[in-house]
């Protein structure tokens, strides 16, 4: 290290001589690529033969498939309804109902449209008739009790008493 008007050369922290390349000249790459020539597509022969090659279009076919919920919801709701408004037998079609929903939805994630298309019928015709079911019950039920207080005669008596027969 020099001492030169007072500082220290090189500066503080700069590598020492060596730990650069040397400046001198351009760049020359050790490696060069070879050319590239490009290939003609038709390709003659000598002689009689031509060779042609054709490219065929590609082509890609996109299937849409519709996923829905096959009377899942619908199964799902009268379940709670026939539940809640006691019309347990009308729970014989609508449980049965779920399931073939369930199997018309998977059906369809398979890509059995036509197994997901009968499952889902089924499932409607199931959640159909758990309607039927729970529109006889509560029409027996409406007309037995309205049959009921139609033949109950009842009265007041004069001891007090309120009687029905």
């Amino acid at each position: 290290m020099e001492l030169q008007e007072g500082r220290i050369y090189p500066p503080l922290g700069t590598p020492q001589d060596g730990a650069y390349p040397s400046q001198g000249g351009a760049y020359t790459p050790s490696f060069n690529p070879p050319p590239y020539y490009p290939q003609a597509t038709p390709q003659q022969q000598m002689g009689s033969t031509i060779i042609v090659v054709h490219r065929q279009p590609t082509v890609a076919t996109t299937v849409i498939t519709r996923v829905g919920d096959y009377y899942f919801i619908t199964s799902i709701v009268l379940s709670f309804i026939c539940f809640f408004c006691f019309s347990w037998w009308s729970l014989c079609c609508t449980i049965p109902a779920i399931f073939a929903a369930i199997s018309a939805r998977d059906a369809a994630a398979r890509g059995d449209l036509e197994g997901a298309r009968r499952s889902g019928q089924m499932a409607l015709g199931l959640n159909i008739a758990a309607v039927v079911f729970f529109i006889i019950i509560w029409a027996v039920i409406i007309g037995l009790a309205a049959g009921v207080q139609s033949t109950t005669r009842c009265y007041y008596s004069y001891s007090g008493y309120y009687t029905c027969y």
